[in-house]
């Protein structure tokens, strides 16, 4: 069952949604009359605090190839800890469904599952109203809550709301008397990250046929009857169908409107496109009728099949400018190209 190899990036994408939020954190220094002698933004790293606070104490040699002393201040943090969440635990059999690029196919994927990941933002300084800028540029916005978006999968285009938790804040100060020592001042901010982790992508055939078979008897070889269902396009998707001018082609005395060698006949269903003009009075661009045909180049509508059948029309109230008015039929090349997430209706068949 395990091995099978996906990666989703769910840890890097979290450490990198919580880093991003201290990333632009700036210090001002002032002279005695309040004047700002210096801007500097602060510089924030992945890591834990020992390793900064260890580049304090460097001594640059050239010879032994030692790093420099950094400056102060400075941001650092690190995932100290992973933990299961049990208070968002959701169904664990519900699965997420998504389009596939491939029309015949869809992606399937089993529901996250919740994790908290604990935090360290250390702020070091060396000075106690530089620390003090960049904390309170930061509580705030933590209520104790902050909530940022990250696209925790993109091939299954699910974005998600990641609240983000303060829970605590240390304060150290390490100084001493001597002045060997270098001061340094540290406040340690301690987050929850509540995220979540996806397991493996699937792909299954999307179902657009079913058959059901009936016998007359249990030990009968051959059925009796089959009823067939497959899926019906609500809307036009080939985008065919031929334009034309509402204001010369309309009469709303008879209700009729003049399409030159329309090809269409009684019963037909089609989807209405204004052509970014105003509609035809009486009508509602990209809603659906049903065709009365008069004869090659002239039509009506009506609001239902039988309505159609029977001369039951749509009255039509006004015309309307533009000439890019069309009919586009819906039939069965707009049938195989609906896809998992849209509206459909059936079409059923007895053999």
């Amino acid at each position: 069952m395990l091995g099978t190899h996906f990666y989703n990036e769910t840890i890097r994408k979290t450490v990198i949604g919580f880093g991003t939020l201290f990333n632009n954190i700036e210090l001002k220094r002032k002279n005695n009359t309040g004047q700002i002698i210096q801007t500097m933004k602060v510089p924030l790293a992945y890591g834990p605090r020992e390793k900064f606070l260890s580049r304090l104490e460097e001594v640059p040699d050239l010879l032994e190839n030692k790093k420099t002393q950094i400056t102060l201040p400075r941001l650092s943090f690190e995932m100290i800890s992973i933990s299961y969440d049990s208070s968002r635990k959701i169904n664990t059999i519900q699965k997420i469904n998504y389009p596939s690029t491939n029309p015949n196919n869809i992606k399937i994927q089993y529901t996250p599952v919740p994790y908290n990941l604990e935090f360290e933002l250390n702020i070091i300084g060396k000075n106690n109203d530089d620390v003090l800028q960049i904390v309170e540029q930061i509580l705030p916005y933590f209520q104790p809550t902050f909530t940022i978006t990250i696209n925790m999968n993109s091939e299954m285009g699910d974005k998600r709301d990641i609240p983000i938790t303060l829970n605590n804040i240390n304060i150290q100060d390490n100084y001493e008397d001597d002045f060997s020592n270098k001061r340094s001042l540290i406040y340690s901010l301690d987050f929850t990250v509540k995220t979540y982790f996806y397991g493996p992508i699937s792909t299954n055939k999307i179902i657009k046929e079913v058959n059901i078979d009936y016998y007359n008897d249990i030990d009968s070889s051959s059925r009796d009857k089959r009823y067939k269902v497959k899926p019906s396009a609500l809307k036009d998707y080939t985008n065919d169908g031929i334009n034309f001018n509402s204001s010369t082609s309309v009469n709303i005395n008879t209700n009729t409107i003049t399409v030159p060698n329309h090809g269409f006949v009684t019963g037909d269903f089609v989807q209405y496109k204004n052509g970014n003009s105003p509609s035809i009075g009486g009508l509602t661009n990209q809603s659906t009728y049903y065709i009365q045909k008069i004869d090659n180049n002239n039509l009506k509508l009506a609001v239902s099949k039988l309505n159609a059948t029977q001369g039951y029309t749509i009255d039509l109230t006004s015309t309307s400018s533009g000439s890019n008015h069309k009919f586009s039929i819906i039939n069965q090349s707009d049938d195989i190209l609906v896809e998992a997430d849209d509206n459909f209706g059936f079409n059923e068949e007895w053999l």
